[in-house]
């Protein structure tokens, strides 16, 4: 193989568009856009933009998720909200009686979504929602916009923190033998 036309001292190996000549990985991308003009249809110029955008989503969900898993163990300045969504989630099961830990787990995953979506950080869109987990969606979102109306409102990330607490519980409290156990669970500590 032919040396890389830009150090000559490595192997080149890719087709360089902007120079018309072989050079090696390691000048493509550390010279990239600096010492060489690449046309913006290089196919290793649009790989390394799909890379480092790719990255960059990575690193917002991972600091998104480790900001959602602040609150356990945290939960006392979150526990007016708390107390509010699980009022919300008993009272739909005490009126309704037939919705599930796996309604209620779905209607959550929805809200944490569509969340993520307001904070452009990509999302699993969930379509065509079932009437028992939409009636949950609902209502925990109308608590939420009333407390609103009401005091100076939590921000969308402290919402989506205890809407991810409660999740986290539903998960830790279901029973695959009980469709209803985290729901009977909260029952005993909702009035």
């Amino acid at each position: 193989m032919a040396k890389c036309a830009s150090c000559a001292a490595r192997q080149g190996k890719r087709n360089c568009p902007a120079s018309g000549a072989i050079i090696c990985p390691q000048c493509c991308g550390t010279r990239r856009q600096k010492e060489i003009g690449c046309p913006p249809d290089c196919f290793y110029l649009g790989k390394s933009k799909e890379y480092f955008a790719g990255r960059q989503v990575a690193e917002r969900l991972s600091d998104f998720e480790r900001e959602m898993k602040s609150i356990i163990g945290n939960e006392d300045p979150y526990a007016d909200v708390l107390q509010n969504i699980e009022f919300t989630i008993s009272k739909i099961y005490e009126d309704r009686g037939s919705i599930t830990d796996r309604q209620v787990e779905t209607a959550l995953e929805y809200l944490l979504e569509m969340g993520k979506a307001q904070l452009n950080l990509p999302a699993k869109f969930l379509t065509g929602l079932p009437s028992n987990v939409q009636s949950v969606v609902d209502g925990i979102n109308d608590i939420l916009e009333s407390r609103n109306s009401f005091a100076k409102g939590e921000s969308l990330i402290t919402r989506l923190k205890c809407i991810y607490r409660v999740l986290d519980s539903v998960r830790t409290h279901r029973d695959l033998r009980d469709d209803c156990s985290y729901l009977e669970f909260i029952g005993h500590f909702v009035p």
